[in-house]
């Protein structure tokens, strides 16, 4: 675990007013991730809730049969474990590094104190799980509903947003994980946006080279999520 001090990365954070601020840096840790990397564990005591600032996270579900399925994405837009804004002491889901990358790290007992001790704080948090539930159901319905090209394209323009860089490393396998895909049907929409001029795709890197483009691709979707996580930085 690194020692150096959170500063600035995490929208959800940054958003807090000033006062807010004082002392954040105290409660928080910069932590490296690497891809495949668990964070929580489903059944798990919940030590610490992790605000990425440039890695993306998975939360997961897991079957009896072992099998395990992605119902969340979590970027610098938002935080993990959320059981932990609603007084849960245990994770309900697994959540693994999907996107290398960095979090800052605060205890779940300097967590909850700020829970109880700052209205902001507290507000923010429960807003911001009011956004992650209303893009848990977007979704449900974009996987139902729109072709696997505008699907691919949302995921993608999300991902950049939420690592801040236009290129980043990302497995057809995985992402075909994250689409409901098979592999091929990855391949068959991230060819179809190379075409367009929207992405590079290359040895499991992905690089945007026209953002207009991928976002045209992309289904509504992606506009109406990131509106949602938008709203929810505006203090009520």
């Amino acid at each position: 675990m690194s020692a150096v001090p959170y500063s600035c990365g995490n929208r959800l954070l940054d958003a807090l007013p000033v006062r807010d601020l004082s002392n954040l840096e105290a409660d928080l840790t910069i932590v490296d991730l690497k891809a495949h990397q668990s964070t929580h564990s489903v059944g798990g005591a919940i030590k610490h809730v992790d605000f990425p600032i440039d890695a993306v996270l998975s939360v997961v579900a897991t079957l009896k049969s072992g099998d395990t399925i992605e119902v969340g994405t979590v970027g610098s837009e938002s935080f993990v474990e959320s059981d932990a804004a609603l007084n849960s002491a245990l994770s309900s889901r697994t959540a693994f590094c999907q996107v290398d990358g960095r979090v800052g790290r605060m205890s779940i007992a300097r967590f909850e104190e700020r829970m109880d001790t700052s209205v902001a704080f507290a507000r923010f948090m429960r807003q911001n799980l009011r956004a992650t539930l209303f893009s848990a159901q977007q979704f449900t319905v974009c996987n139902l509903k729109h072709p696997p090209l505008q699907r691919c394209a949302r995921f993608l323009a999300m991902t950049a947003d939420r690592v801040g860089r236009p290129q980043f490393a990302l497995s057809h396998e995985f992402l075909a994980i994250m689409l409901g895909l098979k592999p091929a049907g990855v391949s068959d929409a991230a060819e179809a946006l190379e075409k367009m001029g929207a992405i590079s795709y290359d040895r499991s890197v992905v690089t945007i080279l026209d953002r207009g483009i991928l976002e045209r691709a992309a289904c509504e979707c992606y506009r109406a999520c990131r509106d949602s996580f938008a709203a929810s930085l505006i203090l009520a």
